[in-house]
């Protein structure tokens, strides 16, 4: 079903900018196509692109004695109150988001009016939820920040963008729907519901931890990746700078690499040795001595052999005792009651394990394994020692250039900081690093969740309990099936994100070339951020330009959703001659653009705007009142001017293309 959500209009009072009222409805009670807002700067234009974002996002929403609140009062004003309200059209209803300020408190109560009734908080409807958050409204009600931060990875997430307008989100949905279902399929089918409910109790737990292990292990490895990529941005700049003073590139460069396979190397190293010094014996013989002395005592008693509870088990079946005395009924089961108190077969196999494990621990010198673990402490030695003296020249060298050039200290400053960084990041992913292969499985059902960071640990105890829960319920082929079904949905999300991002890439490098066709700026990928071919980010115009032709893609290939778009400043920083490729793009973007605009924009993208827009474009001019000159002029106008206390709004284009104020100038 096609969602087309559209701006009529809104309302403002008691607020920074002026009061004042926009509409935006046309002929035939429909929005125009094309909206121009004419302000000064200074006008309070940044508050009203502010104060749409929270409408639009519920940002404010449980603001309670916020200071920040208080950006949002008039100026030289002692009102306690304001109020901020945006008529909108759902599928042809109405909706209108209210925001009502109360200054003093520092409080926002938001009002949703939709369908026949009003809800006393921000409750957008279904069609549109998942488009009016902080995350997303950035992308329709748009400025030239968001630009810039469409290139970088920590400020923004292009990726979510595509995935919740393409509804890719809706598979992971299925996938956890499907879970649901087998869940409701095995309940109440258990022969022991009270170990059934232990196992999915258990497996609840283990779920939630291993929940948040991925998705932290996650955050860790993009954190890391995004690091490393910072580190070789910022080494470029660091080698260029020191080229620059005689310190020939491939010296330091050299000396960088062997530095960084020695820090790995020495990495590996410790945690073999750590691993190494986790077993009693290689600390010292005595533990060897002590542990093959228990081992021999058991030998010397016969144990396990030959006190099975199966002997019991057999002694009580035959006619006459071992020694003499013949078995009756009352004996039988007074020997079969009492050999529950000697070694069964878990046992059994426990004290077999523990001997075997001995000897392979042990090997043929009780000596050996501290010995090994000896060789392994002077490896260590000798390692740290190389990686002290590589890293102790490569700092020398650095030093030399950092005292001759401020460009190098800064440089590799911020390069330290970054390896610092990856540093942290990277020691605390170390622990989730643990494989569970070779972990004996006693030890690993003795693990509780808080214990463990190892990803793998906490999958392996998902699995034991998820088949305790299916030999309770005797759902194994059901199990089967969910989990045949859930992998396919989870590759065809995975297929569906790269084909579209892919797909997406390619138009947006398209629109770049009608854009700037002289220009060589490309997006490599669509991820977090928009990634650019060969260069970390452009000059304001190309960020710019990248942003519309990401924009212009977005919009135009979503076919069943219909946004509108606000932007502010839509050409200042972009050259004369892109200008009229702007203009052009604009009507093309979505069912509803709202430019907010100065003066000096006009040049260049008026024209071109007003010839690629199908319709009548509205032209509105909004300033506040104490511009006498261009108050005078208002009682000229035959209509179209409203006033308030403070501000003024006049609809036309004739005053909107005579107008000349770029800042604010009270006469």
């Amino acid at each position: 079903m096609t969602t087309t959500l559209r701006i009529l209009g809104w309302k403002a009072e008691g607020l920074r900018c002026p009061d004042h009222e926009i509409d935006l409805v046309g002929s035939q009670d429909r929005p125009f196509r094309i909206s121009l807002i004419q302000m000064p700067n200074g006008t309070g234009k940044t508050t009203t692109l502010e104060l749409l974002r929270a409408a639009l996002s519920g940002s404010l929403q449980g603001s309670v004695r916020s200071p920040n609140i208080g950006r949002f009062r008039k100026k030289d004003s002692q009102g306690e109150h304001g109020k901020f309200e945006v008529r909108l059209q759902l599928n042809g209803r109405p909706l209108t988001m209210t925001l009502e300020f109360d200054f003093g408190l520092g409080v926002v109560d938001y009002k949703t009016t939709w369908a026949s009734g009003q809800e006393r908080e921000f409750a957008p409807p279904a069609p549109v939820r998942r488009f009016m958050n902080e995350a997303f409204v950035n992308f329709f009600i748009f400025d030239g920040e968001l630009a810039d931060d469409l290139l970088d990875p920590e400020k923004t997430d292009a990726g979510k963008a595509v995935e919740s307008l393409f509804q890719v989100h809706l598979l992971a949905q299925m996938a956890d729907t499907i879970g649901e279902y087998w869940e409701r399929k095995t309940e109440g089918s258990a022969r022991d519901q009270r170990g059934l409910t232990r196992s999915r109790n258990n497996r609840s737990i283990w779920k939630k931890r291993l929940k948040f292990l991925e998705a932290r292990k996650q955050e860790l490895e993009s954190s890391l990746e995004k690091t490393n990529k910072q580190i070789e941005h910022q080494r470029q700049k660091y080698r260029e700078a020191m080229a620059r003073h005689f310190i020939r590139e491939d010296t330091l460069k050299k000396k960088e690499e062997w530095v960084a396979e020695l820090r790995v190397n020495l990495a590996e190293t410790t945690r073999s040795f750590l691993d190494e010094m986790r077993n009693p014996h290689a600390l010292s013989p005595t533990f060897a001595h002590d542990m093959l002395a228990f081992k021999s005592s058991l030998d010397r008693v016969k144990l396990p052999e030959s006190a099975a509870r199966e002997w019991f088990e057999e002694l009580s079946k035959e006619g006459e005792c071992v020694c003499g005395r013949p078995i009756d009924e009352a004996t039988q089961k007074v020997i079969r009651d009492r050999a529950e108190r000697y070694l069964g077969s878990d046992d059994i196999f426990l004290l077999n394990r523990i001997k075997s494990d001995i000897s392979d621990s042990l090997g043929p010198s009780i000596r050996q394994p501290a010995e090994d673990l000896n060789k392994s402490i002077e490896e260590l030695a000798e390692l740290s020692r190389n990686y002290l003296s590589a890293n102790n020249e490569l700092a020398l060298l650095r030093q030399e250039a950092k005292e001759s050039d401020p460009a190098v200290r800064r440089a590799s400053e911020e390069m330290n900081r970054l390896e610092n960084h990856r540093d942290k990041t990277q020691h605390e992913l170390d622990k989730f690093q643990d494989e569970v292969e070779n972990m004996p499985a006693d030890r690993l059902k003795r693990i509780t969740p808080e214990q463990t960071f190892s990803v793998n640990i906490a999958k392996k105890r998902v699995d034991d309990f998820e088949k305790e829960v299916e030999e309770r319920t005797e759902t194994l082929g059901l199990k089967r099936k969910r989990d045949i079904l859930v992998r396919i949905i989870e590759r065809a999300r995975d297929r569906a994100k790269r084909a579209i991002a892919d797909e997406i890439r390619d138009k947006t490098n398209e629109r770049i070339a009608e854009l700037m066709p002289n220009n060589s700026v490309q997006v490599d990928k669509v991820e977090d951020a928009l990634l650019l071919r060969g260069q970390a980010g452009g000059s304001a115009g190309e960020n710019l330009s990248v942003a519309y032709a990401f924009l212009a893609t977005l919009f135009n290939r979503a076919h069943h959703h219909q946004l509108p778009f606000v932007v502010d400043s839509p050409v200042v920083p972009i050259d004369g001659h892109i200008r009229p490729t702007i203009g052009n793009l604009l009507p093309r973007l979505t069912g509803q653009v709202i430019a907010f605009v100065i003066s000096t924009e006009r040049e260049g993208f008026l024209p071109s705007l007003e010839r690629a827009n199908e319709g009548e474009i509205q032209f509105i001019t909004l300033f506040r009142r104490g511009l006498a000159r261009l108050e005078d002029r208002l009682s000229a106008l035959p209509s179209g001017v409203e006033k308030t206390k403070d501000g003024c709004v006049v609809a036309g284009r004739a005053f909107f293309t005579d107008f000349q104020v770029e800042n604010e100038e009270p006469d």
